[in-house]
């Protein structure tokens, strides 16, 4: 069975004489065939291409305005680049252009002796150079009382020059602590005919022991640490004696001596006892023994402050009864 042949001719020319009706309605079917192969291989590609513009055209409009305001702020980025900058070109002047090591060794001597700590050595570790500056470390330990220590370690970290504390090790030795600690001190390389310009020193911190007890310490072993009272100079010609040379806290008071006319104390320091009496010195802060009691004895010590004016301060050695 074949199918009959559409002839074109044939059809257009029987649907002239087709009523109107029907002559309306293949016409708006032509136009609906046209305009569904219009859509469908003209239209939808344009649209997808405009709508892909707009896209596009949305995202510049954003970037522009991005753009815009970094534009608008760059004048006062390009301020406060500059202004970081001098500051810290600033800083890097403050910094020495030679090794102060000297000055800094007569910073920790001074304040050993104003705190009452002994400084037992001091090694100059190598210099470890960075991109803009040397550090110089100082390897040290010293041996004290823990309010004393904390407050050689306040007064070196509030040093005018640039001074950092690291690497802190604290353990007992015997009635006393032993510190290790790493100090560095700084120098910049400086371009020359720049002047080097004044450190400014920021908010100090200043060490306190008033309400602070020695973790280190049974508490009913506390003693006050009673500031300083302005005082002379003592004689700093006079020959030392071979009790300055301890630390008041490696001596314990055990005993009194008396032959009717003047009192002393009997002080022992590991398995030696010694005989003091008042005007005696002991302590390597010029401390001097003022009276003697049955069950304590009372001395004065004298040291520098920071600031090189000299202090007064009473303390007090009381009897062990379990001597």
């Amino acid at each position: 069975m074949s199918l009959p042949r559409l002839d074109v001719s044939t059809l257009s020319h029987n649907a002239a004489k087709w009523p109107l009706p029907y002559r309306v309605l293949l016409g708006c079917l032509l136009v609906g065939l046209v305009l569904l192969v219009g859509e469908v291989l003209y239209l939808s590609p344009s649209r997808e291409r405009l709508q892909g513009g707009e896209a596009r055209g949305h995202a510049l409009q954003q970037q522009l305005a991005e753009k815009t305001q970094l534009a608008t702020s760059l004048e006062a980025r390009t301020e406060h680049l500059r202004a970081m900058e001098d500051k810290f070109v600033g800083l890097l002047r403050q910094l020495p252009a030679e090794s102060e090591v000297p000055g800094l060794l007569e910073d920790v001597a001074r304040l050993a002796v104003a705190n009452g700590v002994w400084v037992e050595g001091i090694t100059l570790l190598e210099e470890e150079p960075r991109q803009l500056y040397t550090e110089q470390p100082v390897q040290m330990g010293a041996t004290g009382a823990y309010h004393d220590l904390a407050a050689f370690v306040s007064a070196l970290a509030g040093l005018r020059r640039v001074v950092t504390v690291q690497d802190v090790t604290l353990r007992p030795e015997g009635a006393l602590l032993r510190l290790e600690m790493v100090a560095k001190t700084y120098r910049g390389a400086i371009p020359s005919g720049q002047a080097l310009q004044a450190l400014e020193p920021g908010p100090r911190f200043v060490y306190d022991p008033s309400t602070l007890r020695d973790p280190f310490r049974s508490p009913t072993l506390q003693a006050a640490r009673v500031p300083g009272r302005p005082a002379l100079s003592p004689d700093l010609t006079r020959s030392r004696g071979l009790l300055e040379g301890m630390s008041i806290d490696q001596f314990e008071m055990v005993g009194t001596l008396s032959n009717g006319v003047q009192a002393f104390a009997l002080l022992r320091a590991g398995s030696l006892v010694h005989r003091l009496a008042v005007g005696d010195y002991l302590g390597p802060d010029h401390g001097q023994v003022t009276a003697i009691q049955d069950g304590y004895i009372e001395l004065v010590e004298l040291f520098p402050d920071d600031q090189g004016a000299w202090l007064e301060r009473p303390r007090t050695l009381v009897l062990n009864v379990n001597s």
